[in-house]
């Protein structure tokens, strides 16, 4: 039975199968001023169900001069109909909103991530990453 559990919680941890790289983006290309900032060109971190690499994204992005951010879930965006089942077995994929502000300023975004779709994941224009 402890391995029953022990396994379902491994596979609950980890999400669904992924075709992913790491959380390192190529900080030499140039992005669209619509990526992450529009629901149709939304950021790809994958991880499905969980928003661990959603998370994990937020981490490593400053403002543009290196300030903190802070974010807060606004909740789902569009759908999708699910082009691949390995992603999730959903038959549909959900574009999530984010609200981030940069620290010191009273500026804020609204960004979209996509975790049922993995492409290695670019900085937002006028953003930094640490």
């Amino acid at each position: 039975m402890r391995l029953i559990v022990l396994l379902f919680i491994g596979i609950s941890l980890n999400g669904f199968s992924q075709k992913e790289g790491t959380m390192s983006p190529d900080l030499t290309e140039k992005v669209s001023g619509s990526y992450g900032f529009k629901a149709n060109d939304p950021i790809k971190v994958g991880g499905g169900d969980m928003p661990t690499r959603v998370f994990e994204y937020m981490k490593h992005l400053k403002g543009p001069d290196g300030e903190p951010v802070t974010f807060e879930k606004l909740g789902n965006g569009d759908s999708y109909e699910n082009p691949d089942r390995t992603l999730t077995r959903k038959e549909k994929g959900i574009v999530y909103m984010y609200e981030i502000k940069v620290h010191g300023t009273k500026k804020s975004y609204i960004i979209y991530f996509d975790q049922y779709r993995y492409e290695q994941p670019k900085v937002l224009k006028k953003f930094t990453w640490r």
